[in-house]
């Protein structure tokens, strides 16, 4: 087969391999972070949970305690509250933050005590009634990405927040004292208002789908360069 060098067309090609391949190649790593979330999260929600000293030795060791179940003694700082604008199971409202003690520290935990619909916040609520606080460890978002870029800007006068970064969640709290800790924990308590238990442990996983797509449309866009590019016999 003979093949007529086209140079518009080469180079619109190669650009558009270049592209797909990239697209390919970056699903190919969010299916790999996408499979060892789920494992992760499988192989320890359902763990008794552990002393607050555990995660916060596994982040010294450099180990990632996401989603690890913590029991933690101690009791709430103060009855005010971030609420954090998110939705669950399709309807919209707020998560609720208060700032945890645990005894015998000076550290400052922040709580995720569960979701409230929107039409259902209220400036406090009845503290838990347990004998200590449980709840999975979660990393603070990172403020930034897409999602960072685009959300609304935070109303501190007003309790409301539109990201769980962790500097403007403690400053919300800054009277209260004590040492940051670096992540939160979502609580496991069966609490109705708000509601506990909403930490989403169900991932879909459709990068497979991804990688398939746009490798085999680089190999769909290489196929029409070669059938272009033929010269015609004669």
């Amino acid at each position: 087969m003979r093949f007529r060098f086209r140079p518009v067309l080469t180079g619109a090609t190669l650009l558009g391999l270049i592209v797909l391949v990239s697209l390919g190649t970056w699903q190919v790593r969010r299916l790999a972070w996408k499979e060892d979330l789920i494992a992760k999260v499988e192989a320890r929600v359902d763990q008794p949970p552990v002393p607050l000293g555990e995660p916060l030795s596994m982040i010294g060791a450099g180990q990632d305690p996401e989603y690890l179940p913590v029991e933690v003694q101690g009791g709430f700082l103060t009855d005010r509250t971030a609420h954090v604008f998110g939705t669950y199971d399709g309807v919209a409202g707020w998560y609720v933050f208060q700032p945890f003690r645990p005894d015998g520290t000076d550290e400052t935990l922040l709580v995720n005590r569960g979701f409230v619909p929107d039409e259902a916040r209220q400036p406090t609520y009845t503290p838990p009634d347990a004998a200590a606080m449980t709840g999975l460890v979660r990393r603070f978002e990172s403020g930034r990405g897409l999602a960072a870029a685009i959300a609304p800007p935070d109303e501190p006068a007003a309790g409301s927040y539109f990201s769980r970064r962790a500097d403007p969640l403690y400053e919300a709290f800054a009277d209260v004292g004590g040492t940051a800790l670096p992540f939160y924990l979502d609580s496991t308590l069966p609490t109705a208002l708000p509601e506990g238990g909403t930490t989403r442990i169900e991932f879909s996983n459709r990068h497979l789908g991804y990688v398939l797509t746009w490798y085999g449309l680089a190999a769909a866009l290489l196929a029409v360069y070669l059938a272009a590019s033929r010269a015609p016999k004669g």
